[in-house]
């Protein structure tokens, strides 16, 4: 998954950026809680959990400027069971 989405967020001077809400098949989520955000391949990940307490990874490629969903919620989920 690596959706072009449209995020709000907040740039700190000391380059800390936090994702405040997003927006995802015309829907827009508000992140209650950054869990952890680390770099990969030059782009930024921020695992976040929304107000709906669904778990999001987004990316932030500072290069183009823009945001992408890297996983959504049924990504976390492990394989099912066929009985």
């Amino acid at each position: 998954m690596n959706e072009v989405i449209s995020v709000e967020a907040r740039f700190e001077p000391d380059g800390t950026i936090y994702p405040l809400t997003f927006l995802w098949q015309e829907r827009r989520y508000r992140v209650t809680s950054l869990s952890r955000q680390w770099e990969h391949d030059g782009e930024h990940r921020f695992l976040v959990m929304t107000a709906e307490e669904q778990i999001f990874v987004l990316a932030y490629f500072p290069e183009k400027r823009i945001w992408r969903l890297n996983r959504r919620p049924e990504d976390f989920r492990g394989p099912r069971k066929v009985v």
